[in-house]
């Protein structure tokens, strides 16, 4: 087995998009690390003017994750900021939260918004890589793209066929003991011919209710989830590649109304059944000899339906689908002294939302659509293979429209430019400059009907006031940074990597709630500006036998007006990790410890959260040998000395002490 490695953390190494790969193995990981998110182009992460983190498919593999959240929370400035239920588990970039945090699968928009749930419903097991850029990418990805972008990827057969076989199979069980879960999957896999590949994987979770670091036990929080994954690839020439898949993630169980708060009688327990299913079509068209054309189109439909069973007798349903595509061509041209990769392209998106209460319309999530349509340019231009310029610019409409509260729309343009300047083979200082917006949701346009409950003789009941007149929200961000990269430092065939950087962003016309107790009304309106704030910094070294990465990150922000710190911002974060090799016996030792401080500086009213420390340690076992080959064991004990920690902003502590393994075999 070769000694040839990576870091499998934080600044973890993936293929090309698109680029077949051998299956994942700890102790063989190929470089250099490629980004598309930062300029929906194949890039090296090293040479894009960005904060990107990229976490790969060993990782996912090694940490056994049972949700999105674990494989995001060592990452710096990226926060989840809901609790330990996953349905309710909401990302934080950089202090703005998810309806500001474009998230993708396999392309397709996952744009619902449907109270306090989520948008991670999809089992982690399926996964090959998780991308996030952390900034302001609206001259790419439009409305939403202001905190930033969450690309998941999931497995195709050839991530998991060795090369030269044409059929697979791998079995996988888990088990994590601090909620008794249970986890299964199979899947099958396999090749056709020269020009066709096909897989089908399906992952059953069964679990009882979660034991906190506190000694409590989370009442309400036992699920049950179904997930599965079909593709199809079809290579009808030698440069054009066609995809189809589905993605079906199908969870269900008790848990209160907003599942990221303890059940009371004003968030009664729900039996709770969500289905998501993602449709996607594929093409790709890139001829080396080519360079006018290379073509990406991914088409999709998301669809998520929500049906609560309230233990009042009231039953609530919930559909949200998003029907897009994204239409795009890179064309290239080499000069003597200079290269270019400019793309351009359309991107149109349509989201509809209806819901019920006992059967009739519901007027808090009213029947609503808008549409989306946006066109993008972007430029990336090398000079003296030392100085790379990449303008952007995208041109955005959009249009919301509810049967009888009216209708609203409204353009925006969003620049952005970024610099790279190479100035030696091991070091790339980087600055760049983005206007992004977010137009508004349709719940936040139309919403009216019941708020809440008043108190007699102290405040009427408080409703809802559709205000279809909310202008988006914008934000202007400059960012700086430098990476380096040297190998062969202290022996040879060793990588060292750091990258570290600072950003500060104006936000204007914040979305925000006006609630008048008094009047019995509550209004979505335009009522903040703010300006953020941070740093942060990558580290990661890695040599044949162990390997340290280690991140941190800080952001403050404050209110432009009245400069009370925003309720949002996370706290500061230090994670480390160490890691050791036995390749002789296939075997990956690692620890990490997340240390985050005491957030104090948020507005009157909101509780401080205590800062905490967690260490979790891994271990993997890959054998070899002929009796073993395919099997891999993955061994964890998470929140080493039980501690009893809650994130910032979340009402409910985290889980305690977790162990857990997982045996797969591929045959």
């Amino acid at each position: 087995m070769s000694n040839r490695v990576a870091l499998p953390v934080l600044m973890c190494s993936v293929a090309a998009a698109g680029a077949e790969e051998p299956p994942t193995d700890p102790l063989v990981i190929e470089l250099p690390v490629v980004t598309v998110t930062a300029t929906k182009t194949q890039r090296s992460a090293f040479e894009v003017p960005a904060s990107v983190s990229i976490v790969g498919p060993e990782r996912i593999d090694s940490e056994q994750p049972q949700s999105i959240g674990d494989l995001l929370e060592e990452l710096p400035n990226v926060e989840l900021l809901s609790g330990p239920r996953r349905i309710g588990e909401t990302a934080n970039i950089r202090g703005f939260d998810e309806e500001r945090i474009v998230t993708t699968i396999d392309g397709a928009r996952q744009n619902f918004t449907i109270g306090h749930q989520g948008r991670f419903f999809i089992e982690p097991d399926l996964l090959k890589q998780v991308e996030v850029y952390r900034g302001a990418n609206s001259a790419l990805y439009g409305s939403g793209a202001i905190g930033g972008v969450i690309a998941l990827t999931t497995k195709d057969a050839s991530d998991l066929l060795e090369p030269g076989e044409r059929f697979g199979a791998r079995l996988k069980s888990g088990f994590q003991d601090v909620n008794d879960e249970w986890l299964g999957s199979v899947a099958a896999y396999g090749r056709i011919g020269e020009g066709f590949e096909y897989l089908g994987n399906v992952t059953y979770r069964d679990s009882s209710d979660l034991e906190l670091g506190n000694g409590d036990t989370l009442e309400d929080s036992a699920e049950e989830s179904v997930s599965g994954l079909g593709k199809l690839t079809w290579r009808p020439g030698e440069h054009h590649r066609v995809l189809a898949s589905i993605d079906i993630f199908h969870t269900q169980g008790d848990f209160p109304a907003n599942p990221q708060s303890l059940e009371s009688p004003m968030n009664e327990a729900a039996d709770t059944d969500i289905e998501r299913r993602s449709y996607t079509v594929g093409y790709r068209y890139e001829d080396p000899k080519n360079p006018w054309a290379q073509v990406d189109l991914v088409a999709y439909r998301t669809e998520l339906a929500e049906e609560l069973d309230r233990e009042s007798g009231n039953e609530t349903t919930t559909d949200f689908d998003t029907t897009g595509f994204d239409l795009r061509n890179t064309t290239r041209w080499d000069l003597a002294y200079a290269s270019q990769a400019f793309t351009y392209g359309v991107e149109y998106y349509n989201d509809k939302q209806d819901a019920t209460l006992n059967g009739t319309p519901r007027s808090s999530f009213p029947d609503a659509e808008d549409d989306i349509y946006g066109f993008y340019l972007e430029d990336e231009i090398t000079l003296a293979k030392r100085l790379s310029v990449i303008p952007g610019f995208r041109y955005d409409h959009y249009s919301l429209d509810a049967d009888s509260l009216g209708e609203s729309g409204e353009s925006e343009v969003s620049p952005k430019v970024g610099l790279l300047f190479r100035t030696t083979e091991w070091l790339a200082i980087w600055g760049s400059f983005a206007e992004a917006f977010r137009a508004p949701n349709l719940t936040e346009a139309f919403a009216e009907g019941l708020h809440f409950r008043g108190i007699p003789g102290v405040f009427p009941d408080n409703f809802f006031v559709p205000n279809p007149d909310l202008k988006p929200e914008t934000t202007r961000t400059l960012e700086a940074g430098l990476r380096t990269r040297f190998d062969d430092v202290l022996s040879e065939g060793d990588r060292l990597r750091l990258e570290a950087g600072y950003f500060d962003t104006d936000a204007e016309d914040f979305i925000d709630l006006e609630v008048d107790i008094f009047a019995g009304t509550t209004r979505l309106d335009n009522i903040q500006d703010a300006e953020l704030n941070g740093s942060e910094a990558e580290l990661g070294y890695d040599a044949s036998r162990f390997f340290v990465a280690m991140s941190y990150s800080e952001t403050r922000g404050k209110d432009a007006t009245s400069s009370e710190p925003l309720t949002s911002v996370p706290p500061d974060k230090l994670v480390a990790t160490l890691g050791l090799r036995v390749p002789e016996l296939g075997l990956v030792f690692s620890g990490r410890g997340r240390f985050v401080k005491r957030q104090d500086e948020v507005p009157a009213g909101v509780p401080v959260t205590p800062g905490y420390g967690v260490c979790d340690l891994y271990a993997s076992w890959l054998p070899e040998g002929a009796v073993y080959s395919g099997l891999r064991v993955d061994f964890g004990i998470e929140n080493l000395t039980d501690k009893a920690y809650r994130r910032h902003l979340s009402l409910i502590d985290e889980t305690g002490r977790n162990f857990k393994v997982s045996v797969s075999y591929r045959f």
